[in-house]
């Protein structure tokens, strides 16, 4: 009896791991300069146009990113994205009193983030995109 309990539910987890394909992603890396310089620092953020979770990524100094759709989960949903790059970082201040994080004022035009004009599409496999961003 214990035996058939144990089968059945190896069984049961079987099934629950193999239906639980997640959505498709392709991954994302690239680099963003601003007028011809790396931009560290910079949120940058895909958003499916066709609706879906954000996936983001933070540029390092040489403005490479790599973008994440979940914790241990690298890419974004296949299809067109509107991309946002972003470096505006409110300022923080603890309970004593005191700036725990002076923030980081916003380096790049609302075109590129708020207003963004930028589209990229994702499709399965590797995808590359650098983006070269002008502040005027």
């Amino acid at each position: 009896m214990l035996v058939r309990m144990l089968l059945m539910w190896m069984l049961f987890c079987c099934l629950i791991g193999c239906s639980s394909s997640g959505p498709q992603l392709g991954t994302v890396e690239g680099s963003v300069m601003l007028d011809g310089d790396p931009l560290p620092g910079a949120v940058v953020s895909f958003r499916p146009v066709e609706g879906g979770r954000t996936a983001e990524g933070i540029t390092d100094e040489n403005g490479h990113f790599t973008i994440e759709f979940a914790a241990g989960a690298k890419g974004a949903l296949l299809g067109e994205h509107e991309v946002r790059v972003t470096t505006f970082r409110e300022r923080v201040i603890g309970d004593n009193g005191r700036v725990e994080d002076p923030g980081m004022p916003e380096k790049v035009p609302k075109k590129y983030n708020e207003e963004s004009e930028l589209i990229r599409t994702v499709k399965s496999g590797e995808n590359h995109f650098d983006l070269e961003l002008t502040s005027s």
